[in-house]
């Protein structure tokens, strides 16, 4: 192939943003739907996160299965158009019919019906001999991937060993825009060496699905030269080329030193409104300040505040870190300085070992899940002054313990010159909160326990996939007396479970449920209370830890049972109908349910909406509308609409 000088220009201006990543495994599997795999080579050349299938574990293509999985694609199965189901989903063609010697071909096209909701776009063709499929091409939907703009899969299988038709060549092609931006890329997976009527030990397949050694990551050019199957396309040779020199300029103390240069550079735009960092490759080291935007704190209790951040963050070679931040700031209005020193350490990555100390003097609330309406009342403040230390540490696969022991000191707000010229505008009571200060020591035992969850092993990491079982936990919380002239007694002893289901095409159901009660309030203090929230008026709230359409926060002390449920159909209902579904509206649906026997109130509710997702940058939002409506043997609550802005956590995987 011949390029022209202006079309190599382009090439050339391209080259450093492409991103390469190989990747050498082996596969284990069993039927139904268990795998392991063993990755024993990876080469990543640039920023390889946009890239898909570098492990098997992303999705099984496969079209024989009625629901075509794909986890790192879509939250939603795909239908399969040679499933039962598929029969009334989809419309057939025939392209074409190619009859050779011994045997026919048949090429068919499959298209979504208007009805339809997860289902895909594409053609097959099948042999008549055993009316297998050697060859399939198909796209997943737009409005079903929030990575993707466009994706498609091309599959070839072959006879192998004489026995069965298995996919030997997979080819992916994916495009995500973000703004004026495209990133496109190319995945191409080869399977060989096949070994059929393997037989595995009944303990082979555990919850541990896929690992990579150290090794894989250092494998040499001859194990390369001797695993690639697949010849490089010319840009893929130029772009290695160009990054193999590169990447020698890079390793370079002159490059790294320039890189560290720009990236430690204060401009008025970090120094008003991003923040200042000085970062030192070699050692992983950094400290970061925060900007002048964040110096000035109004609004605050006791009235505005100016201070600063400032933190440092060390990361070993072993994944293990350090991290430091400090927050000063000083009051006008009282002449006073507080401030917080937190300092986290995570000794073991994979094990998710980690603890933390916390002291210094900050402001504190006494129910931190409050509705907006109550949750900056000054009655909702006081002032802690604490040296808390926290541990986590993960036991065994899916067993996990927390341990919390915290001494504070604390006092009303009453100690303070508070600001008032504008309590006149408020229509409720804003005094703070009156008591004598005194001491508090607190210890805390959390237990969590995922069965049979499934993880990857990276070589100092573990990811976790999660479990089609509930997470179970237990968590006490005691009151110490006596000791450092603590002044409470109390025992708060809570369990619960909470889950994701999966439900195929149905959509995808999350639920919590718990229950607690004070086991001993021999001297309970208000700020110990447990609460629970009323419904945020206008604002659709966290569904799965608070009730929308409850009318106060009240206190609680005998046993108590709490429940929530949500449900995302994902478009199962309203992409049904024609049109809609290019719009990517989703629909959801809910409700909750709280039993106070103390109270003797008993609470139902139930809510339905739906939902946007925005994509800004790399980030995704969701906007939603919602009806409550709710049931209640204390009071009568009307219906009522509501609005929510929510962001996913990438790190949760979730929007909740």
């Amino acid at each position: 192939m011949n390029l022209s000088d202006s079309a190599m220009a382009i090439l050339e201006s391209k080259l450093p943003q492409m991103a390469m990543t190989e990747v050498y495994l082996k596969l284990d599997y069993a039927y139904p739907n268990k795998i392991k795999e063993k990755r024993m080579g990876v080469k990543n050349r640039g920023n390889t996160e946009n890239l898909f299938f570098l492990s098997t574990t992303n999705g099984d293509f496969s079209l024989y299965h009625n629901l075509i999985k794909l986890p790192a694609l879509s939250q939603v199965p795909m239908l399969s158009p040679i499933s039962y189901s598929g029969l009334v989903a989809y419309k057939y063609k025939t392209l074409s019919i190619q009859k050779k010697d011994n045997y026919t071909l048949y090429r068919i096209s499959f298209t979504p019906t208007k009805m339809s909701n997860a289902t895909i776009e594409g053609e097959v063709q099948i042999v008549d001999t055993s009316w297998a499929i050697i060859e399939s091409r198909f796209t997943i939907p737009k409005y079903h991937m929030p990575e993707y703009d466009y994706f498609e899969a091309n599959i070839k299988y072959d006879f192998v060993d004489e026995k069965a038709w298995l996919p030997t060549r997979q080819e992916f092609n994916y495009l995500t825009k973000v703004g004026n931006n495209k990133s496109s890329g190319r995945t191409v997976a080869i399977y060989e060496n096949y070994v059929i009527d393997t037989t595995f030990s009944k303990k082979y397949f555990n919850n541990e699905i896929s690992s990579t050694t150290l090794e894989a990551y250092h494998q040499d050019s001859n194990f390369w030269n001797q695993s690639r199957k697949e010849p490089f396309t010319e840009n893929e040779i130029r772009f290695i080329q160009k990054n193999d020199s590169i990447l020698s300029v890079q390793n370079s103390k002159e490059y790294l030193d320039s890189i560290d240069k720009a990236r430690n550079k204060v401009t008025i735009m970090r120094v008003l409104f991003l923040g200042v960092e000085n970062y030192y490759r070699k050692k992983e080291r950094s400290w970061y300040f925060a900007p002048l935007i964040s110096t000035y704190r109004p609004l605050l209790p006791g009235g505005s505040r100016v201070g600063g951040t400032f933190g440092f963050t060390k990361r070993f070679e072993n994944k293990t870190s350090v991290r430091t931040n400090v927050d000063l700031t000083y009051g006008w209005n009282n002449q006073d300085i507080m401030g917080t020193i937190n300092f986290q350490h995570i000794y073991n990555p994979f094990s998710q070992g980690y603890y933390v100390v916390n002291f210094g003097k900050t402001f504190d609330l006494v129910f931190s899940g409050d509705a907006w309406v109550n949750l900056f009342r000054r009655s909702n403040f006081y002032i802690k002054k604490t040296l808390e230390v926290e541990h986590g540490l993960e036991l065994m696969n899916g067993l996990v313990l927390r341990n919390n022991l915290e001494f504070s000191r604390r006092e009303p707000l009453t100690s303070l010159n508070l600001t008032r010229k504008y309590d006149s505008l408020l229509n409720f009571d804003n005094d703070p909160i009156d008591f004598d200060p005194y001491n508090a020591l607190y210890a805390s035992i959390q237990l969590e326990y995922t069965p049979f969850q499934l993880y990857i092993r990276e070589p100092r990491q573990k990811i976790i996939l999660g479990s089609k079982y509930p997470t179970f936990y237990l968590k006490w919380r005691k009151g110490i007396p006596n000791i450092f002239n603590s002044s409470i007694q109390f025992d708060y002893l809570e369990f619960g479970l909470f889950q994701k289901l999966k439900l195929g095409l149905a959509g995808i159901s999350q639920y919590q449920l718990y229950s607690g009660e004070f086991v001993n309030y021999a001297q309970l203090k208000y700020i110990d209370y447990k609460f629970i929230s009323r419904g945020n008026p206008f604002f659709f709230n966290n569904p799965l830890r608070s009730f929308q359409a409850l009318d106060s926060t009240f206190p609680i002390f005998k046993r108590y049972y709490e429940g929530h449920y949500l449900h995302q159909f994902n478009g199962a209902i309203i992409n049904k109908i024609p049109f809609i579904k290019q719009l990517n509206i989703l629909e959801v649906a809910g409700g909750g349910i709280l039993f106070v026997p103390e109270r003797k109130l008993n609470y139902v509710e139930a809510y339905v909406g739906i939902e946007k997702i925005i994509r800004i940058w790399r980030e995704r939002f969701k906007i939603g509308f919602y009806a409550v409506g709710s049931l209640a043997n204390k009071y009568n609550n009307p219906y009522q609409f509501k609005i929510g802005l929510d962001q996913f956590n990438k790190r949760t995987n979730s929007w909740y």
